[in-house]
């Protein structure tokens, strides 16, 4: 295979597509379908695609042998129309090419009525195949076998026991995020291992996160203010799995041993939302907050059953290593962040965190029936009057201890007893007093901004499908949720810069009057 090269650039794209469909709709008086179609004429007329083949480049072989690649812009090209399009099948995308002329000019093959012979001075490769496309795509997510985990694993039933209503996924323990946050700390300097989205969220950012920085889209990169959540993606994969032991089991027995899946890296999650379980992985996104367009920036996909709070850290990690020159300011999220490292974590970033607090976690001591405070900010029963007793400051989670007294064991005036605990938050609790405080009017517009995230998941799943689409596999919905992504940046583009199709098409200017 011959190494990767740019075979045309965007001008001769616009070329292409304005003689093609002249020829074929305004010649053969059919402008109907450029009239119709024309919103998809409008999103990838000024779309410049060409820098993503230096970032491909290396992923082809240096090989002269073979025959050589497709027009990687125009394959790209083909992926972001289908969404637009709402097609969710590779196959059914390919035969609408074939079929249809205008989806086929539009994203930059010769259509299947024509040959290469019958539109000399044009450029453009002929319709690929339905493998060519999953080819691509494997590419955009360098797929090799070293990065990817054996399809053998245990299998594990569907939790039974459910969490209450619109509530989230428990939270990962104190010490789990504490050893995590502590050694992304001390390895600040390190870089993570290349994930299967890598690649992805580089051609993000190359093509369409950093343009559209410098046109004002995203918001001040000096002052960037950001949001993170996480939004669950069943998978079409059984969680059944095939057995391939040699087990000799009677009726109704069973053995532990290791099945073959298709989409090992699934696991059961909890859609707090829906308010049940799902079967399959969980996407992390940043936004840009302050996009009226809710562009992301980052996505990283990670198994179901990971909590949000964990996946946050190592996407905020990635995120500032893969944006040195965005100086960020904020970042958003909602309660289930609510830990104290992730706190400290975003704070070593310089990163002013914007959270929600969590209900399960300790609450502000002012909200506690019992106590009440007196002119020096110390505890008292707020019936008996006794004065709490001083255990000490635990310094990992940044509170006070208190205990009741004694007294109140023989006290009727009040519920409480010698061996309940009270907690305050000290000076230098970081859920409680950061460089943002809590429930400020800066505090409380920040976190309206949050929302952006939700937005973006909500157009991935509905307006381009990604949910929709019979996928077995994590790295094809990887694949179908980026280019989701990018159809949002296309949008915005089209959006922001108005096109009329008389300027593509002079001629039918008479039409239109």
């Amino acid at each position: 295979m011959f190494l990767l090269s740019l075979k045309y650039s965007h001008a001769q794209y616009q070329n292409f597509v304005h003689s093609l469909l002249s020829k074929f709709y305004i010649d053969t008086n059919q402008q109907i379908t450029l009239f119709t179609n024309f919103p998809y004429i409008a999103k990838l007329w000024n779309a410049d695609l060409t820098a993503i083949v230096p970032l491909i480049r290396n992923y082809y072989s240096s090989s002269t042998q073979g025959a050589p690649p497709k027009d990687a812009v125009a394959m790209l090209r083909s992926l972001i129309l289908m969404a637009f399009k709402g097609v969710t099948s590779i196959s059914a995308w390919v035969d609408t090419l074939r079929s249809d002329p205008f989806f086929a000019i539009l994203s930059g093959f010769i259509p299947a009525c024509l040959s290469a012979s019958r539109i000399d001075g044009l450029a453009a490769d002929p319709i690929p195949g339905v493998g060519t496309f999953y080819d691509f795509m494997d590419r955009l997510i360098r797929k090799d076998r070293a990065l990817h985990r054996s399809n053998l694993r245990r299998f594990r039933r569907k939790p039974k026991s459910k969490q209450k209503k619109n509530q989230k996924m428990d939270s990962p323990s104190m010490t789990l995020t504490e050893r995590l946050v502590k050694r992304v700390i001390k390895y600040s300097d390190a870089k993570l291992p290349d994930s299967i989205e890598a690649s992805l969220n580089l051609i993000l950012k190359e093509l369409f996160v950093l343009p559209s920085l410098k046109s004002g889209l995203l918001g001040d990169p000096q002052r960037f203010n950001i949001a993170g959540d996480g939004t669950c993606m069943p998978t079409h994969a059984s969680h059944y799995g095939k057995k391939v032991c040699d087990c000799d089991l009677k009726p109704g027995e069973s053995c532990n041993c290791k099945r073959k899946f298709t989409d090992p890296s699934a696991s059961w999650g909890w859609d707090s939302y829906n308010e049940r379980y799902f079967y399959g992985h969980s996407f992390h996104v940043f936004t840009a907050a302050e996009s009226f367009y809710s562009l992301p920036i980052h996505i990283k996909c990670v198994t179901g059953e990971r909590h949000d709070s964990v996946t946050g850290i190592f996407a905020l990690k990635e995120l500032v290593g893969l944006y040195p020159e965005i100086k960020f300011s904020s970042a958003a999220f909602d309660s289930g962040y609510d830990n104290t490292y992730f706190y400290l974590l975003n704070q070593f970033y310089n990163i002013h965190p914007v959270i929600a607090l969590n209900s399960r976690n300790s609450k502000p001591a002012s909200h506690d029936a019992l106590v009440k405070f007196d002119d020096y900010g110390i505890p008292h029963g707020k019936k008996c009057g006794h004065k709490l007793r001083n255990w000490g400051i635990i310094k990992k989670s940044h509170r006070r201890k208190w205990l009741f007294p004694v007294q109140c064991d023989s006290c009727q005036k009040c519920e409480a007893s010698s061996n309940q605990t009270f907690y305050t938050p000290t000076s230098d609790n970081p859920r409680y007093f950061g460089p943002i405080l809590r429930n400020t009017k800066r505090w409380k517009k920040l976190y309206k901004r949050r929302t952006t995230t939700e937005r973006f998941n909500d157009r991935m799943k509905i307006d381009f499908k990604v949910k929709d689409a019979v996928i077995y596999s994590r790295e094809r919905r990887t694949v179908r949720t980026f280019i989701a992504a990018f159809c949002c940046y296309i949008d915005a583009w089209s959006n922001e810069k108005s096109l009329k199709i008389t300027d593509i098409f002079p001629g039918i200017r008479n039409l239109v009057a």
